[in-house]
């Protein structure tokens, strides 16, 4: 009986194979999510430098032709 053989547990590498599965799926979900989220934020900030632009050139504009307008009637 000392020496009987151990056989290998088939159903431990199928196991394994199903985990290794699992693990590689949620990396994949994590990573699309994080870089999915990266994106939209980048998205967003250029938006945000865009609308603020024109709200920064038009108020310097505003100011200029209200500078004009005043030195016009002090004249």
């Amino acid at each position: 009986m000392a020496n009987q053989v151990r056989r290998k547990d088939p159903t431990r590498g199928v196991a394994i194979f199903f985990l290794v599965a699992v693990l590689l799926v949620l990396a994949a979900i994590l990573y699309k999510g994080i870089t999915g989220r990266n994106e939209y934020e980048a998205e967003q900030r250029a938006a945000r430098a865009e609308a603020a632009a024109p709200v920064s050139g038009s108020s310097a504009a505003g100011t200029q032709a209200a500078s004009a307008v005043a030195a016009s009637q002090a004249q």
